[in-house]
């Protein structure tokens, strides 16, 4: 909400920027028009979503391969860790701008209640994780035929 105020990469603004930031993270985001669960900036970027036999979440982590990654379920959350190495071509430069993000991350997915821990399968592919957490048995909906009297 605030931060889209102070878009300008111009010295004068720099102070503005950062106070904007600070008030984003502090109050949220509540003007914005997209559905944001994390904050600007972070990553991996994380969508999730459901349909009525599991819950799916995709990682995005460009450039990243599944032996960077690491999962783990507890009490109902999905926890992401992982590190994105930093380019060796880049060591001895000089950078004015570097938005890629390199080193350790974690991420947190809270989960709805009914996960089957033992069904879940996780798939890598062009640099997205595809994870899919099946539901119990008991919390898939289900038709009940109605039986004439």
């Amino acid at each position: 909400m605030f931060g889209d105020l102070a878009r300008f990469d111009v010295p004068v603004f720099n102070e503005l920027s950062r106070a904007l930031r600070l008030m984003d993270e502090t109050f949220g985001d509540f003007g914005s028009s997209d559905l944001r669960s994390a904050p600007r900036g972070a990553f991996p970027y994380v969508n999730v979503g459901e349909t009525d036999e599991a819950v799916n979440v995709y990682v995005f982590a460009p450039g990243m391969n599944k032996d960077d990654l690491e999962l783990t379920i507890e009490n109902n959350t999905l926890f992401i860790h992982g590190q994105r190495k930093a380019d060796d071509e880049a060591q001895g430069r000089t950078y004015y701008r570097r938005e890629r993000f390199t080193g350790e991350f974690s991420r947190a997915v809270r989960l709805p209640e009914g996960i089957d821990a033992d069904k879940v399968q996780a798939q890598m592919q062009d640099g997205v994780l595809s994870v899919r957490l099946e539901k119990a048995a008991e919390q898939r909906p289900r038709r009940i035929e109605i039986q004439a009297a």
